[in-house]
Order: C-alpha cells, then sequence, then structure tokens
C-alpha cells in the first residue's frame, strides 16, 4: 500500500458535506424542519420530533443516553426477540474473541508496522475487564475505521490519545449530534469504506494468494453479501480450518535446523592465505555468518512459530557472538502462503532494527523463486537502496569487484551462492 498523496482529503470531504447540504437547503429556500421531515435528517431525540436551533447546545448532555445502565424492566423484554437473537449474540461473541488474532495482523500488514500480539491480547483484555466491571460497552479494534486514520496521517499516541477522547466524548453527544448531521453523509461514509474494503481484500489481493486461499476470501465475500455475518463467520472458520489441514500435512516443524558458516562453507576453496585469515577468524570470520534452514509448508498456523523460533535462535546467542550476516535457505520448503510471506518481510526488518545484522540473504532453492503466489522476491529486495555499492580490491583473489555493503537484504538461487556471496561482503563490513 503505497503512501497517499493528500491523507486529509478524505476527512476534510466527509467533514464538508454537512455544512455544504445546509447550504444547500439555503440556497433553494427550504427550511430545516421540512428537509427533516422529508427524512433527509436522522430522527432527533427529543419526544416532539423537532430539531431546533438550541436542541443541539441543550441536549449534549441527555439523561436517556444513561438510562440503559440502570433502569432494566424484565416484564417488557420479549423472550422470543431474545430467542430469535442468539445466533447473533453467538457471532458476535465468537468475533469477540478472535477479533485481535485477525484484525490486528490484517491492520499490521495494511499499515507495514511490527506489532507484538501478546501486549495486544493484554491491553484487549484489560480494557474489556474494566468497562465490563463499569456496565461499559465492548472495546475492540475497529479495523476499517483504523485504515481510515492511517491513511489520514494518524501516526503517535499524541493523535491517538485524542480520537479515544473525542470517541468517548461522542458517546454521551453523539445521538444528539447525529440528529442534526444529513443522512447522507453516513451512506456516503458507509460506500467509502465498503468500496475502500472490498479493494483492498478482493482485487489488491489478486496474485498475491494461491487459489485455495484466495477462493476462501470470494467465498466469505459472497456469503457474507448475501446470508449475513453468521454465516460469513462460519465459512472463515471453514475456510481457515482447511487452509490449515492441508497445508500442514508435511512438516509441521518449520525450522529444520541452524549453524554458522565455519560448519556449512561455500565451494569457494581458491582462497589466498590474508582471504582464510579473515574469514577463520573467530572475532569476524565465518563464525558471524549465520544459516537457518526452513522446510515443509510457512503458513498462517506456524508462521508464528517459524518467526519466533529464529528471532530466539539469534537471542540465545551472547551478544559478542550475535551474526553480521544471516541465511535464511528456503531449499527445503514445499509453498509460503501470503500471511507467512508477509511476516518473512517483517522479520527481514527485525533482523537490522532488533538484532543489528548488517545483511539478510534468503536463498529460493529454485530458479523459478519462492513457492509463493505474494511476489516474495520484490519484497525482499525492496530496501536494496539502502545498500550502497562500492568499489574495492576483494582481499580473497586481489580483484576489483563492485559488492553492496550496509543494512540490507538479497535474493540468492542456491545456498552454496549465498555463502559464497556472504563470505566476500564480511571482508567488507565493519
Amino acid at each position: 500500500m503505497g503512501k497517499p498523496r493528500y491523507p486529509l482529503l478524505s476527512p476534510i470531504y466527509f467533514c464538508l458535506i454537512t455544512p455544504v447540504f445546509y447550504l444547500g437547503i439555503w440556497i433553494t429556500g427550504n427550511s430545516v424542519h421540512s428537509a427533516l421531515e422529508a427524512g433527509y435528517f436522522f430522527p432527533p431525540l427529543n419526544d416532539d420530533g423537532v430539531a431546533s436551533s438550541s436542541s443541539l447546545v441543550s441536549g449534549l448532555w441527555n439523561e436517556s443516553v444513561m438510562e440503559m445502565f440502570h433502569v432494566v424492566d424484565f416484564s417488557t423484554i420479549s423472550w422470543k426477540a431474545v430467542w430469535k437473537s442468539i445466533p447473533t449474540m453467538m457471532a458476535l461473541v465468537l468475533f469477540s474473541l478472535i477479533h485481535v488474532p485477525i484484525n490486528i495482523p490484517a491492520f499490521a500488514v495494511s499499515t507495514d508496522a511490527d506489532v507484538d500480539m501478546n501486549v495486544e491480547l493484554m491491553a484487549h483484555g484489560y480494557s474489556n475487564g474494566i468497562v465490563g466491571i463499569l456496565g461499559g460497552l465492548q472495546n475492540y479494534m475497529a479495523y476499517t475505521q483504523s485504515i481510515i486514520y492511517y491513511k489520514s496521517g494518524g501516526h503517535g499516541k499524541t493523535s491517538s490519545l485524542a480520537v479515544a477522547l473525542s470517541t468517548s466524548l461522542l458517546f454521551f453527544i453523539g445521538p444528539e449530534l447525529a440528529s442534526h448531521m444529513p443522512r447522507c453523509m453516513a451512506g456516503t461514509l458507509l460506500l467509502h469504506c465498503g468500496i475502500d474494503l472490498f479493494m483492498e481484500g478482493v482485487c489488491d489481493s489478486y496474485g498475491k494468494y494461491d487459489f485455495l486461499e484466495y477462493t476462501g476470501i470470494w467465498a466469505i465475500t459472497i456469503i457474507m453479501t448475501f446470508f449475513g455475518m453468521e454465516a460469513a463467520l462460519l465459512a472463515g472458520v471453514i475456510a481457515a480450518l482447511s487452509t490449515y489441514a492441508l497445508q500442514s500435512v508435511t512438516y509441521p516443524k518449520p525450522i529444520r535446523g541452524s549453524m554458522t558458516a565455519a560448519t556449512l562453507r561455500s565451494s569457494e576453496w581458491t582462497r589466498s592465505p590474508e582471504a582464510f585469515a579473515v574469514l577463520d577468524n573467530r572475532d569476524t570470520g565465518r563464525m558471524k555468518i549465520f544459516v537457518v534452514q526452513m522446510q515443509g509448508h510457512l503458513f498462517f498456523g506456524n508462521i508464528s512459530l517459524f518467526s519466533d523460533g529464529v528471532k530466539a535462535l539469534i537471542e540465545e546467542k551472547p551478544i559478542d557472538e550475535r551474526p553480521y550476516i544471516i541465511i535464511m535457505d528456503f531449499t527445503l520448503v514445499l509453498g509460503i502462503d501470503s500471511s507467512a510471506a508477509q511476516a518473512i518481510i517483517k522479520l527481514r526488518d527485525s533482523f537490522t532494527k532488533q538484532f543489528g545484522i548488517k545483511l539478510s540473504i534468503f536463498v529460493t532453492g529454485s530458479t523459478e523463486g519462492f513457492p509463493c503466489e505474494f511476489d516474495l522476491y520484490q519484497g525482499l529486495n525492496a530496501n536494496q537502496g539502502e545498500m550502497l555499492k562500492i568499489s574495492k580490491i576483494n582481499p580473497f583473489d586481489g580483484k576489483e569487484v563492485s559488492v553492496s555493503v550496509g543494512s540490507g537484504s538479497c535474493v540468492c538461487t542456491d545456498l552454496d551462492q549465498a555463502l559464497s556471496h556472504a563470505e566476500v561482503n564480511l571482508s567488507f563490513l565493519d
């Protein structure tokens, strides 16, 4: 997802709908009361059904807003209606349980952010626990509003706190304000969100998922449209379980093994004595090249095990023994779904930011590239611009070579090529 050229265009547009609508009423010589009777506004909260100019100020705090917290009359409850609403309530409960592991990773992918699911789960747990004790409403991350907020340039704690305070205020005064806003504003906003989500979920995802995943996306979209949220949630669960079963039948453990280049060396044996002195040095030599071999299918079901496992292999090393270069070997990987592909790109970024690894090399194991519909090759080469092309004398053979140095990543077709490339680059890294 590219950076929006005019991030404030959408919020300014939606904020202008209401004043432009009132201006249109004034130009045409109509009154707000006639527009209300014609159904152009949401019905007001006051009993007489009339929206006056003073009602906006005097009605900001309405006692009826708080009645639901202290007035419960069981004699007026329609238990038949409650019985019919049980499927919807069950769907809401199910959504409450799974929205964090679904919405948070989806939002992280859309915003290219690295998130800690443990922190997110604890934050939602504390938030809902507190409001539940106080008799409040359920809290959850609204993906649509969050995407609009991000695309409008919302970043940092200050703007997030401003949104939280505004939302809390609108909980009390929102119903009264809504009666002064034209219906077309809500309709336009819903249409904008619907088109944006459809483009992101169905159109933009074409070519990034394999046939099974993309079929599941269309199935959920169609079922949601014609049969509602409950049926779509069930279809999503079935699609996810089917994908999980098919992709996890082989090699449940994604990490096959790991070793340093001191154990697994390249086929370049014609080195000068100076070259061997560099590579055999314990502090700056092959011991600083770390190789991790993957296997089987990498997909949403085991990608957390894969990412955390690779990070744990690096963290368990003493700081002075951590690698300068890491090689991720995907030769034995049979398939990579889109979730795993995006997680690999985020893992590449973590190597540099979290562990200070200067060069990440990814091995496809085939000239045809990674076994993935997602363009993982392009994603892993996306930060090649951060690497500096320089010409230096190679201490291994005395020839002038052009080498990419600095923090970055590259893709090789086989492990021997990756090892050779890492050994050459090792002499140029500080």
